[in-house]
């Protein structure tokens, strides 16, 4: 468990995953479940951040080991935050994009696109604060 490449293929990789798929988490017991095996994956990271192999110049790639749990708990509070600001579930939007073509038969609104971008970048950029 030495390779810096594991670690950032695996928290990259996971997170990029869940990002696609969030609609599933939406299901409580899936929200559960899956929070608990990237605990899992966090867990392995913090295990293993003082290891020497794994320093890079610019931070330690165990940390990337953190970005699906920083996911789960980014996509957890602006999903309720989008859920009482807006009234309806947050639709993942792309550019020329509808929401009729997510099976979603209200307009995209930009409260969407803050909810893409958010749920993509912030899990980054708290990794990068390690």
């Amino acid at each position: 468990m030495d390779n810096q490449s594991l670690y950032i293929f695996v928290g990259g990789l996971v997170h990029i995953i869940l990002w696609l798929s969030y609609k599933i988490l939406k299901n409580k017991t899936i929200y559960l479940i899956v929070l608990f095996f990237t605990i899992l994956i966090a867990l392995l990271g913090y295990l293993n951040i003082h290891r020497e192999t794994l320093k890079m110049p610019n931070g330690n790639a165990a940390a990337f080991a953190f970005l699906p749990l920083f996911y789960m708990i980014y996509y957890w509070i602006l999903r309720n935050l989008f859920l009482i600001i807006f009234g309806n579930e947050p639709l993942q939007t792309g550019y020329m994009q509808s929401s009729w073509e997510q099976g979603e038969y209200r307009k995209l609104h930009m409260g969407d696109a803050i909810f893409t971008v958010l749920t993509l970048l912030l899990p980054f950029l708290t990794t990068l604060l390690f």
